[in-house]
């Protein structure tokens, strides 16, 4: 009995081989804002999402979340102030019924 060892074909150890992938580090530009809306202070991040559009969202605290949903706009400064509007909507103070 004859044992031969057959190399794998060039191809085939291409392919065993680890792929490494380096993803390019893109520097974000995030504008903050301070809102105090109701008497309760907010502090809102813009980032870009593309060259036209603008995310605002609630800036996440330590140990907190950000469920809120993000609100958006062609500018840094449209974006934050339609997700203050929108907060300002959600925590006005309404008048007792009688």
């Amino acid at each position: 009995m004859v044992l031969s060892l057959v190399r794998p074909p060039p191809a085939a150890q291409n392919a065993r081989r680890p792929q490494h992938f380096f993803a390019q580090q893109n520097t974000v530009n995030v504008h903050r804002f301070e809102e105090t809306i109701n008497g309760r202070e907010y502090h809102i991040e813009v980032s870009a999402v593309n060259s036209t559009t603008w995310r605002a969202q609630i800036a996440r605290v330590h140990g907190g979340s950000r469920a809120l949903m993000p609100f958006y706009g062609r500018t840094p400064d449209e974006a934050a102030k339609q997700l203050s509007r929108w907060l300002t909507l959600a925590h006005a103070r309404s008048t007792p019924q009688v």
